[in-house]
């Protein structure tokens, strides 16, 4: 593959914006994903909050109005299980939650159900406070990690074979699921990954994979489904470029360089994301270091 440099001080510059998280990028994620839901965008909200609730940064605030969120938007796809798993996360960050007094009665009763099983289970997961600190978990715990290497390249209607290894110290991943599309609009569609000798894989089918790129990301979710850790999101997915065939490689292309997952010596570092109302418009520089 053919190594693109740049000047050390346009460089320096591309990785100052892409080290710096962009001002106020959780916000418009959350906001992005309520304007989502209010517009009966169940599925896009879903895959803008699971993006956002695992970026660091949130407030306790904005913690609660995701989990709202989510809850609501599971229990509108009839996602019971998932939206009293979201619902549970949100009382642990504010166990005196209520909901606004716009929220359907049979929304309201599932919700105060969900609360009352959540006492009497010992409400898991509240945040206590101590005098002069925030509130912190009452167990502390370690990161998840998940290591994948992604392939450059795919061959068109040849499928993508994946495999990840999760590394959770604390057994909180219930499991491992792949998120793909073709392309880089819509619907990322979701399937579950198999385990297999201390690996995780899945595979992108070749009917999907067509020029220009496949773009996909993992999420390791918690026995409720709900994402607790990524590699990559919906908003900075992973890419593999599918070079159209007797084509010019994507690969020398300009606006590739531009578009693709930011790579200094193949490790992603980044993106910057700019939001105007419920539209997202990514912003990504790829860079190979020599």
């Amino acid at each position: 593959m053919e190594h693109r440099s740049m000047h050390a001080p346009a460089l320096f510059a591309a990785l100052v914006l892409l080290a710096a998280p962009a001002f106020g990028q959780n916000d418009n994620l959350v906001r992005t994903g309520r304007q989502q839901f209010d517009d009966l965008q169940y599925e896009e909200c879903i895959q803008t909050l699971s993006a956002a609730i695992i970026r660091r940064g949130n407030t306790p605030a904005q913690e609660a109005r995701i989990y709202e969120t989510l809850g609501l938007a599971y229990l509108a796809l009839n996602r019971q299980e998932e939206a009293e798993g979201a619902f549970r996360l949100l009382l642990a960050r504010d166990p005196e939650h209520q909901l606004g007094n716009d929220i359907a009665p049979r929304i309201r009763q599932f919700f105060d159900n969900a609360r009352q099983r959540w006492v009497t289970d010992g409400r898991p997961g509240l945040a206590v406070t101590q005098p002069g600190n925030p509130a912190v978990p009452t167990t502390a715990e370690r990161p998840i990690t998940i290591e994948h290497r992604s392939p450059a390249q795919q061959s068109p209607g040849r499928p993508i074979d994946l495999e990840a290894r999760v590394v959770d110290p604390d057994r909180r991943a219930a499991g491992l699921v792949l998120a793909w599309r073709q392309g880089s609009r819509g619907l990322f569609r979701r399937t579950d990954t198999t385990l297999s000798a201390g690996s995780f894989r899945a595979q992108i089918p070749g009917s999907e994979v067509r020029p220009p790129a496949v773009e996909y990301y993992f999420e390791a979710v918690d026995e409720n489904r709900i994402a607790i850790t990524a590699r990559g999101d919906a908003y900075a997915p992973l890419r593999v470029v599918v070079p159209a065939p007797g084509g010019a490689s994507i690969l020398g292309r300009w606006w590739f360089w531009t578009g693709a997952a930011v790579l200094v010596t193949g490790v992603a570092v980044g993106t910057y994301l700019v939001f105007a109302g419920s539209d997202a418009a990514r912003l990504t520089i790829n860079l190979t270091a020599e």
